[in-house]
């Protein structure tokens, strides 16, 4: 298990950001759940620093840079991509814009339907 300590952009944040709760810019995650993991990778592709905590109680090793790559639906499998769109939640206007193009993505390639549906669910929900 990896755990990270996760800053937030705005180190005065306090909430929830792709079901990670965020007190004064600062939230922990680990790679335990496929959730956690869709969440670490979120935090990684928006440029939030990410530190390793170590088991050992060392100072926590620097993370390598933030990834540029964007996930892309068609990479990984159905329920993959259902569990990340879930991690994303609705209450952050990065998290929605993600989740938005991210449907866009599986609608122009694979299109499969448990995906698309999920996102009509989604839509739904937010009116």
């Amino acid at each position: 298990m990896n755990s990270y300590i996760v800053e937030s952009p705005r180190a005065d944040f306090t909430g929830e950001s792709v079901g990670v709760h965020f007190h004064k810019g600062t939230a922990q995650v680990d790679d335990t759940t496929k959730e956690g993991r869709a969440a670490i990778e979120y935090f990684r592709r928006q440029g939030y620093a990410l530190t390793p905590v170590t088991d050992e109680g060392d100072a926590p090793a620097p993370d390598r840079e933030p990834d540029t790559e964007l996930y892309d639906p068609a990479e990984h499998d159905a329920a993959d991509v259902l569990a990340y769109l879930d991690s994303l939640g609705s209450d952050d206007s990065d998290a929605v814009a993600e989740a938005e193009r991210v449907l866009a993505a599986e609608q122009s390639g694979k299109a499969r339907k448990t995906i698309l549906a999920r996102g009509e669910q989604k839509q739904k929900e937010q009116l």
